[in-house]
């Protein structure tokens, strides 16, 4: 019994050592990419200021190649924040930029760029009404990713929520938290105005999930 229990013990010690080195792992990789994304941007001021010399001249414009380029670095910027942000959502915007950068650049037949019509479309629709809210959300209350900017909460629950104190919802709690010396864990609360935020779940040190309860 207490063999099996030490087992069980030194199993969820080790899943949270791998489950914290995965997560710095990450964040390495998204500075890495940020620096790759920062050198990259060098070329697109380059190729800009080419633009600039060609039409002064009246030589001919190669827009195409800024373009591309420009596109590629907003891919890379989002691609950092879905590993930042662990969302769907997020997941989402680097898909649809992505989808958008093969329609805009690429030379595609019509029936490729109706297909790419169609799968934004979808990718649109599964954002709005499927990442976002939690299927046992009520009126009074609703479940949201922890990485949902205060803007896209606001705006998906109804809410009223101030920016000024993070710029997401797991922002919020980790700062109200530091500031009042408080370890964060499932279950702590934060009363703004007229709403309740309570850490739902959490995903080693990273709050994965907020509640919301409208205090009445």
């Amino acid at each position: 019994m207490i063999k099996s229990r030490m087992s069980k013990l030194s199993k969820q010690f080790l899943r949270d050592k791998v489950s914290k080195v995965a997560s710095y792992m990450e964040i390495f990789l998204s500075v890495l990419i940020l620096l790759g994304i920062l050198f990259a941007s060098f070329t697109v001021v380059q190729q800009l200021k080419d633009l600039t010399f060609q039409f002064t001249n009246g030589g001919t414009i190669e827009f195409q190649s800024f373009l591309t380029h420009a596109i590629e670095i907003i891919i890379g910027i989002e691609f950092v924040k879905m590993l930042v942000k662990h969302t769907p959502g997020s997941a989402i915007d680097v898909l649809l930029f992505a989808i958008a950068r093969k329609l805009i650049i690429s030379e595609s037949n019509m029936l490729d760029f109706l297909i790419g019509v169609v799968a934004i479309a979808i990718l649109f629709g599964v954002k709005k009404y499927l990442t976002s809210l939690d299927n046992n959300n009520t009126e009074d209350e609703i479940i949201l990713n922890g990485g949902t900017t205060i803007d896209d909460a606001n705006q998906l629950a109804h809410l009223h929520l101030r920016n000024d104190m993070g710029n997401t919802l797991a922002g919020i709690l980790a700062n109200m938290a530091k500031a009042d010396n408080i370890t964060i864990q499932p279950g702590y609360e934060l009363q703004i105005d007229n709403y309740l935020l309570e850490v739902y779940s959490m995903d080693s040190n990273l709050i994965k999930q907020v509640r919301i309860k409208r205090v009445i």
